[in-house]
């Protein structure tokens, strides 16, 4: 489905105006407590620390088995290098230090995280400049 472009600024002025009030929020659940105001393009569940239920979400969600690898060569990386794209997730510390420091390298921060049960944190990614926010 391919957006008009009166959408697709309506998604850009949400999803960059929203941004300043992440840090706000970021003691609620992460996708229910932005969902009004910032639109996530994707969620990633790692499924070793969450099998539980996955989002309510129109966004897509791309499980994975503990090593973020290959989505981040093939789904995640080609998309930050352009703007936009905020990503939503449920992983183990240790997938969500690579994420930030990959996330880094694309002008992206975590701008939102909340422990959930041993081992699992809630966490949206988003791009860390309104430039890159598209």
């Amino acid at each position: 489905m391919s957006h008009t472009p009166l959408l697709t600024h309506r998604r850009a002025v949400l999803k960059g105006g929203a941004l300043g009030l992440i840090p706000a929020l970021s003691s609620a659940p992460a996708w229910a407590a932005i969902a009004p105001g910032v639109l996530i393009d994707a969620h990633v569940i790692d499924r070793r620390v969450w099998p539980g239920a996955l989002p309510r979400s129109d966004a897509p969600v791309l499980p994975f088995d503990g090593d973020i690898t290959a989505l981040w060569y093939h789904r995640l990386d080609p998309r930050w290098r352009r703007p936009g794209f905020v990503l939503g997730g449920i992983t183990g510390a240790d997938t969500l230090f690579v994420l930030e420091q990959l996330a880094r390298t694309r002008h992206r921060a975590v701008v939102s995280r909340r422990p959930l049960s041993a081992g699992a944190t809630q966490w949206v990614i988003a791009p860390a400049h309104p430039s890159i926010a598209g």
